[in-house]
């Protein structure tokens, strides 16, 4: 790339412009070519992008705080690059979308403050000098130094290429963690020991490492690009080297076709078909369509452990964190590196947030409510590439599955991940089911928090999230004026309200799929019908609940009341398909976002509650407190 950029001002966005709003979901499963997506950049959001920027080469946007939030998919890369989008300047990203513009070359430049700028304006970049050049003023660029260097040479294959070459000749070996000891000089959190104890020596927040992984798992949104990029980057050194092309650990890799299953396009049957294929060749593991969902179906299976590090192709693989694991979400690039290598590369570790919780739930309240509330608290980027560590006396009063939820929506307020302390309930849980050798960690005493905060679970209550943001929650007892305030200063991420009816229900998604989930709504639902204005859609997490859910007569509470009952997949959460919603739809989801355009049309409006309130509320055909069926 050139050190010094002479750009226009193409595009110009608010705060928290989500990947969502980047690139629908819709297209990421259709090819695996990156000039693909680029017709579909902000096709939701600002249909008029690709029309603008054909008429510059070297397009420049300028954004706000949190630009690219939400997915970890990496086509929104590739989207922006193949509208000759030549740097983003934007105040800050979360840590996945940042990651997936240093792996692919796109500078995701830093500046302090908003600056004022018209579309059409000249801007000139300089990145030996750090400047940005608008108007006759400088701007500083806050990017580290070795990050300007990675925009500037186009990514960092070169250094990975070389670093698979140790591995090959075994001079670069991993130790077993399990049986490390270190001696601290100073109190750690969890996510700090994890750490430690993998690379075998004490680390610190904000230091950069490779990080070793234990678990790395692909669903067919990103297995199948990966793979296609895991081949085209690595084929050569194997070849140089004389050995045949192998993933890391063939015992640790998993493939999980379940985010459009069944197949809903010939693309998406033959990307699932290639993982297949794949997967055989490198004797790893592919489970079949249908058994589930990939924050449910491993941690079934007993590959989710304490101490490990996961990663996922998904930004929600911040679920596993549920069991003392450091999971975290990754784009395509560094899953095809991780899957040759076994590292995560330039990982810099967080800082931790520590919630306290004690107490317990009131009746009708569950962890969805927690989360959300939490998330209206932070805000959508308050916790920014950041660890939530939940702990305290609360712990014993939250089970495993409504931990689970709560760390499955961490990522909802910008954490790069959430873990949980290890307690009786959850090693009992694991004890029963572990694959693998595992070790528990423990946060010290007096360890580093950016920040503490503590949560009394008795003061909670049902909590609906409204459209666009998962930040705009409110508690049940008073959404009849947060209706009327939607309609007094309405904007996108808030729009105006006008009514509580609902069109459509949905249970389901790796948030709130689970057996306890269905368990808890059908108590509602027992004997009732569903709305005749509603269309509502229930899909079990894994093929495992859906089997003992159907032995134990819960789902056929479900198809008795009216409800549409469909095998494990994600298709309504991202808007592919199972349930994709119209223009004028108003949708209640146990899901995790309610984007523009995230369950369909970008004319429809998503609210997210717990499925108590999910079912409730489908029953009434309105928005309503389920504590009123309980």
């Amino acid at each position: 790339m050139k050190k010094i950029i002479n750009g226009i001002i193409s595009s110009i966005y608010p705060d928290d412009i989500n990947t969502d709003d980047i690139i629908p979901a819709w297209t990421l499963q259709e090819s695996t070519n990156k000039d693909f997506f680029g017709k579909y950049a902000f096709s939701n959001y600002d249909k008029d992008f690709v029309e603008r920027c054909k008429k510059f080469k070297e397009n420049i946007i300028v954004a706000g705080e949190n630009f690219g939030c939400g997915s970890s998919r990496e086509q929104a890369i590739y989207a922006l690059q193949y509208n000759n989008i030549k740097a983003i300047i934007a105040n800050s990203y979360p840590d996945i979308f940042y990651r997936n513009c240093l792996n692919n070359g796109l500078p995701a430049l830093i500046i302090d403050k908003k600056i004022d700028v018209k579309i059409g304006e000249n801007i000139t970049i300089d990145f030996e000098k750090k400047t940005i050049h608008i108007k006759n003023k400088k701007i500083l660029i806050k990017n580290k130094d070795e990050d300007i260097k990675i925009f500037v040479l186009g990514g960092k294959i070169n250094r990975i290429h070389k670093d698979l070459e140790e591995i090959i000749n075994n001079q670069k070996k991993r130790i077993d963690w399990t049986k490390t000891k270190i001696n601290y000089k100073k109190s750690k959190t969890i996510v700090e020991k994890i750490i430690s104890y993998h690379i075998g020596k004490e680390v610190n927040q904000e230091e950069k490492i490779d990080l070793p992984i234990d678990i790395l798992f692909f669903n067919e949104v990103i297995g199948p690009p990966a793979i296609k990029y895991f081949y085209e980057n690595f084929s050569e050194i194997f070849k140089k080297h004389k050995k045949s092309i192998k993933i890391f650990n063939n015992k640790k890799v998993f493939f999980i076709p379940d985010h459009t299953v069944p197949s809903s396009s010939v693309a998406v049957s033959e990307g699932i078909d290639l993982m297949e294929e794949f997967s055989k060749n490198q004797n790893a593991r592919c489970y079949k369509e249908g058994d589930g969902i990939e924050h449910v179906v491993l941690i079934e299976d007993g590959y989710i452990l304490p101490g490990e590090i996961i990663l996922g192709t998904d930004s929600h693989t911040c679920t596993n964190g549920a069991f003392n694991t450091l999971a975290l979400g990754v784009g395509t690039t560094d899953a095809s590196y991780a899957l040759a290598t076994g590292y995560l590369y330039d990982f810099e570790i967080p800082k931790t947030i520590r919630i306290n919780l004690k107490g317990k739930f009131k009746k009708g309240v569950y962890g969805k409510d927690l989360i959300l509330y939490l998330i209206g608290k932070f805000g959508v980027d308050g916790a920014s590439k950041r660890v939530i560590e939940f702990g305290g006396d609360g712990l014993k009063n939250i089970s495993i599955e409504q931990r689970m939820t709560i760390a499955n929506m961490a990522v909802e307020m910008g954490a790069r991940t959430a873990i949980f302390e290890p307690d009786e309930i959850m090693l009992n849980y694991v004890k029963k089911i572990s694959k693998f050798s595992y070790k528990p960690f423990y946060p010290d005493n007096n360890c580093l928090y950016e920040k503490k905060i503590d949560i009394n679970l008795s003061s909670l209550e049902p909590i609906v999230a409204f459209p666009h943001k998962p930040e705009n929650t409110v508690f049940i007892s008073k959404i009849k004026d947060y209706l009327k305030n939607t309609q007094k200063n309405p904007s996108a991420d808030k729009p105006a309200v006008f009514s509580l009816k609902i069109t459509d229900a949905f249970l389901g998604a790796c948030t709130n799929g689970r057996y306890e989930d269905f368990v808890e709504a059908s108590k509602i639902l027992k004997g009732k019908k569903i709305h005749p204005d509603v269309n509502f859609v229930a899909i079990p997490a894994s093929r495992k609940i859906y089997n003992r859910l159907l032995k134990e007569g819960i789902l056929e509470i479900f198809a008795e009341a009216g409800a549409n009952i469909e095998s494990s997949n994600c298709g309504p959460c991202f808007g592919k398909h199972m349930g994709v919603v119209g223009k004028g739809a108003q949708m209640i989801s146990s899901s995790n976002r309610n984007y523009i355009g995230r369950m369909g049309s970008s004319e429809a409006k998503i609210f997210l509650a717990s499925p108590a309130t999910v079912v409730a509320s489908a029953i009434a055909g309105y928005i309503v407190d389920p504590r009123k069926y309980l």
